[in-house]
């Protein structure tokens, strides 16, 4: 096998929870693996390799511990049948229930036999300890210790204390007081079954995310130049290039972000934005990959393929927010990692406090320290809060926000102050543009196509909405184009300088007086008006916050009237008007003394602000995803995904909670039942 220097992702069958991930983490890290990210929910472990050849040791040693590795590809291939480790149940079922019903037969029975029992446990101990050993042995050889090394413990106590008592006591009947060959078969066979009910509540509490990783398109359908021909070629969506030329057909993912350059198309970004209706694309509009073609075909000029497409981005992102882990996560992990020496320490003082203290028979002492070891359960506490958080981030993911740390969901919930941007945030940012007063220097005509150059080398949301206007004009010949953050744009045209902005920055003049004022040499040319609405779902996101404590402020670019009235809509106390982006991170420094502070705004020039925030919140820009200001990325226009996202969150950490309690609880009370002999080894293996 020949692998590249870098960056590895495998497939790992078999990891059930966080000790796995351990035992696999410290196999890839002996043997040469950095920066290693386990994902066991998902069956992958992403690391660095310098010495490609150190690979093949990794998977040998991977498969010998229980775990089936192979290198990965790009997008989940789907179920693929039973997993092993449904296999190894199925297996040990039958001698288990036949070995099992020796409990209620004659003495006489055939079954009650030791040899007989000999039998039908050899086949599901020997299963077990291959199983379990393997584990076992590569666990405490990476210097992590799992759970399986108390199953295995258990197991072989029962099985080798019944063994003693079939040799030694042939042909008598004091050799069924030894016998517990039920008990190794039924523990082994309880445990796995656990596995498999964990697997397949891991591969349902996956499946959201699965989905999205799967609409990340493998193929695409290439017009390729042949002579004066062109040729239609199927090939790697990842190996698409800019400016390619690629086919979509009805059915079709579309395989790159592109324009469209012929054709019309009804296409579904549910999968990317949330939106749940479908959308007409027409020549000149953008599509997205991942979003599925349900009606029509095209010709699409790709502008960003694989990786940087905005599914590639998205299925990254995701990928990533999962390594990251909440607070409330790393002190279970801590306490996960303690938690097997310690089972294994109370078995001994079990065994020897009911033997040497409570003076019970050693048969009595072995079951109620096996029944200790085979209780413990560390799984619950490792399990307790990925599985949420991977739920969380697949529900959010599929409503088109992108959670970029699995932190966020606990953050959230702390912040106490949240900032928002107006316009393009609290407002829809499709700005009616009215151009109320010209001077005679230039002709209308003139001043649109001098606001259309400015405006088309501009990140501010105002710059669509004037483009829009001006499409069918030509551009003019400006040199020197500059933006001004927070204030307007700068130029030269033939020689002289001209300004477009607020009034403070173009120049207010007597008699023009307005919202953004265009000025030549200090000479007023036009005035603009701005008209913006509140979007509809605004009110529901300020009164669902200062429901549960939030303190909202408004931060704002525009003029004080403006701000002021829709502060006074949507019942926003603190607000600020004229605030350049210095200004946005000085108050924001003040509120982040006062408590963990939130900001949402467009994610373009509110990028430094959105980065200064404890939490950033981008929303409508589909370009946050590559920028590191925003730790979410609202991919949609629909301002109640905010509201969605607090929900969401407070599910994640609510789940958390209660799963991290219902697991510290069953292992705080079920740990002294089993050592003070009131659960049987075969009711803890159940339990």
């Amino acid at each position: 096998m020949e692998v590249e220097e870098g960056r590895l992702n495998l497939k790992v069958e078999g990891m059930t929870c966080n000790s796995c991930a351990s035992t696999v983490s410290g196999i890839i890290e002996q043997e040469g693996g950095g920066d290693i990210h386990v994902d066991y929910l998902m069956g992958e472990a992403n690391f660095d390799l310098n010495n490609p050849k150190k690979l093949e040791r990794i998977l040998k040693r991977l498969n010998d511990a229980g775990y089936a590795s192979q290198a990965a590809g790009g997008a989940d291939d789907g179920p693929q049948g039973l997993s092993s480790i449904e296999k190894k149940f199925l297996f040990s079922l039958p001698f288990s229930l036949v070995l099992f019903a020796h409990m209620f037969v004659s003495h006489d029975f055939w079954l009650n036999n030791p040899w007989v029992q000999l039998v039908l446990c050899l086949p599901v101990f020997g299963l077990g300890f291959w199983h379990f050993g393997k584990s076992s042995y590569e666990s405490i050889k990476s210097g992590n210790i799992n759970m399986d090394v108390l199953i295995l413990i258990g197991s072989s106590s029962a099985f080798f204390y019944s063994l003693y008592g079939t040799l030694a006591y042939a042909g008598s009947l004091a050799a069924h007081d030894f016998l517990f060959y039920e008990t190794t078969s039924t523990i082994i066979t309880l445990v796995l079954l656990g596995y498999v009910i964990e697997h397949r509540a891991v591969q349902k509490t996956t499946t959201v995310l699965k989905e999205l990783f799967r609409s990340k398109p493998d193929k695409a359908k290439q017009l390729v130049q042949n002579g004066l021909n062109q040729d239609l070629v199927v090939v790697n969506a990842d190996s698409l290039k800019k400016d390619d030329i690629v086919l979509i057909n009805t059915g079709d993912r579309v395989p790159a972000d592109g324009a469209l350059i012929h054709g019309d198309v009804l296409v579904d970004e549910a999968m990317l934005t949330g939106e749940s209706e479908p959308i007409t694309k027409r020549k000149g509009d953008t599509v997205l990959s991942g979003s599925i073609v349900q009606n029509g075909n095209g010709t699409v000029r790709v502008t960003r393929a694989g990786n940087d497409s905005t599914i590639g981005q998205i299925v990254r992102l995701v990928k990533e927010s999962r390594s990251d882990k909440p607070d409330i996560q790393k002190l279970a992990d801590r306490i996960s990692s303690w938690f097997v020496p310690i089972i294994i320490s109370i078995a001994a003082i079990t065994f020897l406090v009911n033997f040497f203290v409570v003076e019970t028979s050693s048969a009595d002492a072995l079951l109620r320290s096996v029944a200790v070891l085979v209780i413990a359960c560390p799984c619950a506490m490792g399990l307790a809060t990925p599985t949420a958080v991977s739920v969380g981030l697949g529900i959010a993911a599929k409503m088109g926000i992108i959670v970029k740390r699995a932190s966020v969901f606990e953050e959230i919930q702390q912040l106490k102050h949240i900032v928002f941007d107006k316009t393009g945030t609290l407002t829809t940012g499709e700005l009616q543009i009215l151009l109320n007063r010209t001077s005679e220097l230039l002709d209308q005509e003139s001043i649109w196509s001098i606001v259309k150059t400015l405006e088309l080398r501009s990140n501010h949301p105002l710059a669509k909405s004037f483009n829009t206007l001006t499409e069918h004009l030509e551009e003019m010949e400006l040199t020197d184009v500059e933006e001004v953050a927070g204030k307007g744009l700068r130029a030269r045209f033939e020689g002289k300088r001209i300004k477009f902005g607020k009034p403070e920055f173009a120049g207010s003049f007597d008699g023009f007086e307005g919202d953004l004022i265009l000025s030549m040499d200090d000479q007023a040319l036009a005035v603009f008006t701005v008209k913006d609405e509140l979007r509809a779902e605004s009110k529901s996101v300020m009164h669902h916050l200062a429901r549960y404590g939030k303190q909202i402020s408004l931060l704002s670019g525009d003029r004080e009237a403006k701000t002021a009235e829709v502060a006074k809509q949507l019942g926003i106390q603190h607000f600020k008007a004229n605030q350049l982006p210095e200004d946005k991170l000085n108050e924001l420094n003040v509120l982040k003394s006062k408590g963990k502070t939130g900001m949402v705004g467009d994610g373009i020039n509110d990028s430094p602000a959105l980065a200064k925030a404890d939490i950033g919140i981008s929303i409508g820009n589909s370009n946050a995803l590559a920028a590191e200001s925003a730790a979410v990325v609202i991919l949609g226009s629909n301002l109640g995904l905010v509201e969605k996202l607090d929900v969401i969150s407070r599910k994640v950490v609510a789940t958390i909670k209660q799963n991290l309690f219902w697991a510290f609880a069953y292992n705080l009370v079920a740990i002294p039942l089993a050592a003070a002999g009131y659960l049987d080894p075969m009711l803890a293996a159940l339990s």
